[in-house]
């Protein structure tokens, strides 16, 4: 008997989910709630409907949006080929007619026969089937509201605070040097960046004068004073950093002998600490002009940035806390006792960026697969780009926020260089999911994609 199953959300993740467990022949139900119930940033109720941009962003390999769509597209991602038939020029970035691209999606749905798409606001994670959530950053008030009483009031999250992302590799330690506060603790766990009077003066007239982003009207809220974006901080006054985020009490001396006039911390974002984020820079800035205000600090002068800062509208669940590795709804936990088994993919589970949705629904939906079919769900291995992302998702952290894929989430060997690093874990990823594939007999499921492969060996 064809064992059912129901998927939220009718977004990239959601259908790419679908299809993916179509493909393996279960009875997928697939809801989404639009039209019937719109949301303020959607057109109508077009599936897999792109709201802020239509670039899925680089194509190259060296980049790491574009290895990571390379590595969907050899694990056999139907939105990928969407993409790439809906896709206009635009050099070396896969951008699509938005337009086109939905009607692909939702083809491919409507021609399936393991799918039914019921238009309708699923109120609960409650259900008689095993259940896949997509629901995405706009996800229905009532849902998350069933989502938020079942994790606990301070488990998820509604408007994103992020702070910018640096390379380790990227910092200037001339200019830098490690030390935690008080030296608490038994290592070193931050970086800090102290600057100069005169420099300190600069930063803040800078931010102060800089241009934001302004918030787009279903976005509108209070600020909120625990989580201030650091440019409001510098309009509130000179001495406002140096006293909030910026403060350099505790943190030694500078070669005059004195206090450093002010410092900026930056704290590990992942085990390897080959990213670092910056402690209280939530802002709202545009991203050019985040790269030239934040580079006037003499340790950031050539950083790198894997992420730049922003706040939105974002309802994302706390995922170190509550899914394991495959993206799966903890069953030891007290809030899923009273759920069918329960996955999660797209954006609620703190993933970034399109291309990254995409890749949460074809990999929860594979484990999702295999633990229903055979009793033990398959994760990528770590050393490939979903692998390396899915363990950024779940790995143990105390200030959880959403993040895309780049290249400081591959694993990174003792030795590794600067120079070629990128190409490097390219090739590992590229073999580690080759290697992966071909250990696997895979039967009627689509993980092997020609094109991608003789990319790949070419």
């Amino acid at each position: 008997m064809t064992q059912k199953v129901r998927v939220i959300g009718g977004g990239l993740a959601g259908c790419e989910a679908a299809l993916q467990l179509a493909s393996r022949g279960f009875d997928v139900h697939l809801y989404e709630m639009r039209p019937v119930k719109p949301t303020p940033a959607h057109r109508d109720g077009h599936l897999a409907q792109l709201v802020c941009s239509n670039s899925f962003k680089a194509l190259g390999v060296t980049s790491a949006h574009g290895l990571l769509k390379q590595e969907l597209r050899m694990l056999g991602s139907f939105l990928m080929e969407c993409a790439a038939e809906a896709a206009v020029p635009a050099g070396d970035s896969l951008t699509v007619n938005r337009d086109i691209f939905s009607e692909l999606v939702e083809k491919k749905i409507a021609e399936c026969p393991n799918i039914t798409l019921h238009r309708e606001e699923v109120t609960s994670l409650a259900g008689d089937c095993p259940t896949l959530v997509a629901a995405g950053p706009l996800a229905s008030d009532t849902l998350a509201d069933d989502i938020f009483k079942r994790l606990g009031s301070d488990r998820l999250h509604f408007y994103d605070a992020i702070a910018p992302v640096v390379e380790t590799d990227s910092i200037d330690f001339d200019h830098a040097f490690y030390m935690n506060r008080w030296e608490k603790g038994e290592t070193a766990d931050f970086i800090n960046c102290p600057l100069d009077r005169e420099t300190y003066e600069k930063f803040v007239a800078a931010l102060v004068d800089a241009e934001g982003i302004e918030p787009r009207p279903y976005e509108k809220h209070e600020l909120f004073e625990g989580c201030l974006p650091v440019e409001e901080l510098a309009r509130r006054g000179y001495e406002t950093l140096r006293h909030g985020p910026m403060r350099p009490i505790g943190l030694g001396l500078g070669n005059n002998g004195k206090l450093w006039y002010a410092v900026i911390q930056l704290r590990a974002e992942n085990k390897q600490k080959t990213l670092y984020n910056m402690v209280g820079f939530q802002t709202r800035l545009k991203w050019g002009t985040q790269k030239e205000i934040f580079t006037m600090v003499p340790a950031l002068k050539n950083a790198n940035f894997a992420r730049l800062g922003c706040m939105h509208r974002n309802t994302f669940i706390d995922s170190p806390k509550f899914l394991d590795k495959t993206l799966r709804l903890r069953p030891e936990l007290e809030c899923a006792k009273d759920l069918p088994p329960t996955w999660f993919a797209g954006q609620i589970t703190g993933s970034e960026g399109y291309t990254e949705a995409v890749a949460t629904g074809l990999y929860s939906a594979w484990n999702m697969a295999q633990t229903l079919l055979h009793g033990a769900a398959d994760p990528l291995p770590d050393e490939s780009c979903i692998g390396a992302l899915m363990n950024r998702l779940v790995e143990e952290n105390e200030d959880f926020q959403p993040m895309n894929f780049n290249f400081g989430l591959l694993p990174h060997h003792e030795g590794l260089k600067k120079k070629n690093k990128k190409e490097i874990l390219g090739e590992a990823a590229r073999a580690s999911v080759q290697k992966w594939i071909a250990e696997r007999t895979i039967g009627n499921a689509r993980f092997v994609n020609p094109q991608a492969d003789a990319e790949c060996e070419g």
